[in-house]
């Protein structure tokens, strides 16, 4: 029995799902199902992958994970993404669903004897794209429960899940993390200075894994940079740069999915400019997360009234809905701009 180890975490926030997580291990009263549900890079599936680290850990020490147990070596040598014990399933590339074969498979997979580790576990990323079919087939294996076998499901939306595989999980949901908790945390365990601190924790808008992608990855931020200046050249008129800005985007080579998860990802940086704009006009400075285009976002509130602003605001948000009905993913960009 593990009795009351000191565990260490990857990420700061959510302190009601860590606090629950840590009673679960000590306790060894693991469930069979969890599903973390929340928006995009609150740092669920990095928790999720920590959690099955600290299962699979079979170090005898007072620190989890002990990260020298051959399991957890094993572990790190795979980048936590599989094992003879851990399996992670995600979409495929040119796929709109969860197939009910990779499920299948999936399933096989931890039905198979453990290698190293009491656990076999397995993360479905993005459980919300689940198809019928592939729901159908998760849901039988949640009805008939193999000991010591663990699913966790990952979702922005678990109301998309049905109600049958709902019943028979724990939910756990992630939210925003407060500004100065993703502050302290870059300065303090990634070593941030404060300006990129400062930049950084206002930017991510509560969401600490954003935030370390921005410190650690210079060409993540950059292209993020890329995404935001397309918009903020609205204030000088230069529709083509911007036309050219947004063909560069998009690889020859992207497939359909892709395409439109790089549209969602461009109309979520534009909602969040558009949104610093109105809390500029309104004179709400100090709640603005874009601040590191203080200057741009200055520009482009001059340039337009408030009524324009709020327009433009509702135009980026009814964009998100013509994703659904298929319309090509470039022309929803260049509608925005070019009706503006």
């Amino acid at each position: 029995m593990i009795d009351e180890k000191k565990i260490v975490w990857p990420l700061v926030g959510n302190s009601h799902i860590v606090n629950f997580l840590e009673k679960v291990i000590n306790k060894q009263k693991v469930e069979g199902v969890y599903i973390f549900n929340g928006p995009d890079n609150l740092g669920k599936t990095t928790l999720a992958v920590h959690f099955v680290k600290i299962l699979q850990c079979t170090g005898k020490v007072d620190i989890l994970p002990c990260d020298s147990c051959k399991s957890c070596i094993n572990f790190t040598r795979n980048g936590g993404l599989v094992s003879g014990d851990f399996h992670l399933l995600k979409q495929e590339k040119d796929k709109k669903n969860i197939s009910v074969e990779q499920v299948r498979d999936f399933i096989l997979a931890l039905n198979m004897t453990s290698f190293l580790s009491k656990y076999r576990i397995g993360i479905i990323k993005h459980a919300d794209k689940l198809s019928n079919q592939a729901s159908n087939a998760l849901l039988k294996t949640l009805e008939e429960p193999k000991k010591n076998v663990v699913i966790i499901l990952i979702t922005t939306d678990s109301d998309l899940l049905p109600a049958t595989i709902l019943s028979r999980s724990k939910i756990l949901n992630f939210h925003s993390v407060r500004s100065g908790l993703i502050y302290d945390y870059l300065i303090n365990d990634r070593k941030a200075t404060r300006d990129q601190a400062k930049r950084f924790s206002r930017i991510s808008a509560g969401r600490p894994a954003l935030a370390r992608k921005f410190l650690e990855d210079k060409d993540f931020f950059e292209k993020y940079k890329v995404r935001a200046d397309i918009f903020l050249n609205l204030a000088y008129d230069d529709i083509n740069k911007s036309v050219l800005l947004i063909d560069s985007l998009f690889d020859k080579k992207s497939s359909n999915n892709e395409s439109v998860k790089i549209v969602k990802r461009v109309l979520e940086i534009w909602q969040g400019l558009a949104r610093d704009i109105i809390l500029l006009k309104s004179g709400n400075e100090e709640l603005v997360q874009h601040n590191v285009f203080s200057e741009e976002l200055e520009m482009v509130k001059q340039k337009f009234s408030d009524n324009q602003i709020l327009d433009i605001f509702k135009k980026i948000k009814n964009a998100e809905g013509y994703l659904e009905r298929n319309v090509n993913s470039k022309l929803i960009l260049e509608e925005i701009l070019l009706t503006t």
